[in-house]
């Protein structure tokens, strides 16, 4: 692990409380001599405050002990600063900075933000800045993935209620993907195959991510290790994936396999699901037909 990756995982402790708290999900550190300064996350949101940006705040409790001159401290940042900090960050002199995911990189996801990089900022006053870009950038785009943001605004502080409304909103957009995909099912196909490949095609699962470990003419079993939105929202969130994942998803499934056969349902080993194993084991059950 390298300096900019240990002090990047500070930043993304930031943006995770960020997001918890119902901000935009930011942080960032900075560094000087190898000693970290300074840590914070943006609260505009909760603050109502529009500078309260993640840098804007490191840059101010930094100048608390330093003074107005940052020259010789570096930033690192989750998301690449906006123009607004990238300024600060100039006139702070500090002309080193490292960031897990770029405006440009934003901007492709369809997210809102303003098209002027930290280096055209740094180009436009006359000075030099030393970028390095991508730091831990898997991590830090988890933080930014739209499906875990919406996951992230639907669980935060859902009680069991909540989560059966959740579920019962879940089930309709299921059912409703259903009926405008219900052309790709093979009716001639056993069950229990076609039971899998709709549950496969529904979650965008590639079959070597939620292998069939065991099957009978009854059930499959089923060891998924896909990429999941409620599975990162939980943990950001530090929520309990064994309560919310059989409140939100289970019955939602299981309607959705119903649409195939009556008898076809969903189920867990709450036992052996992530994050507390490394795979989560799922199951396709068949009720007897005789």
């Amino acid at each position: 692990m390298t300096d900019f990756d240990r002090y990047m995982n500070i930043a993304i402790e930031e943006a995770e409380a960020s997001l918890r708290g119902g901000n935009s999900g930011f942080g960032a550190v900075i560094v000087k001599d190898g000693d970290l300064v300074a840590r914070a996350h943006d609260t505009d949101t909760t603050d109502g405050d529009p500078t309260a940006h993640a840098e804007m705040k490191v840059i101010r409790l930094a100048s608390a002990v330093f003074g107005k001159d940052l020259s010789g401290c570096v930033i690192i940042s989750t998301h690449e600063p906006c123009p607004m900090c990238s300024t600060a960050m100039f006139w702070s002199g500090i002309n080193e900075i490292a960031f897990g995911c770029s405006i440009k990189e934003s901007l492709k996801q369809g997210r809102k933000r303003l098209d002027i990089s930290i280096e055209e900022i740094f180009s436009r006053g006359g000075r030099e800045i030393i970028i390095h870009e991508n730091i831990l950038h898997a991590h830090c785009s988890i933080l930014y993935n739209r499906a875990v943001r919406d996951e992230i605004k639907a669980l935060r502080s859902a009680d069991e209620n909540r989560l059966k409304e959740l579920a019962a909103e879940k089930l309709l957009k299921r059912l409703e993907w259903f009926d405008n995909n219900r052309t790709l099912v093979d009716k001639a196909s056993p069950v229990l195959d076609e039971a899998y490949k709709l549950f496969i095609r529904k979650f965008g699962i590639a079959p070597e991510e939620a292998a069939v470990v065991s099957r009978d003419n009854n059930r499959l079993i089923i060891h998924s290790r896909n990429f999941c939105p409620t599975l990162e929202a939980c943990r950001i969130l530090k929520m309990d994936t064994r309560f919310v994942c059989r409140h939100l998803t289970e019955n939602a499934t299981t309607g959705l396999l119903r649409q195939l056969n009556p008898k076809l349902s969903f189920a867990r080993n709450y036992d052996k699901i992530r994050p507390y194993a490394a795979y989560c084991e799922e199951m396709i059950i068949l009720e007897d037909q005789a």
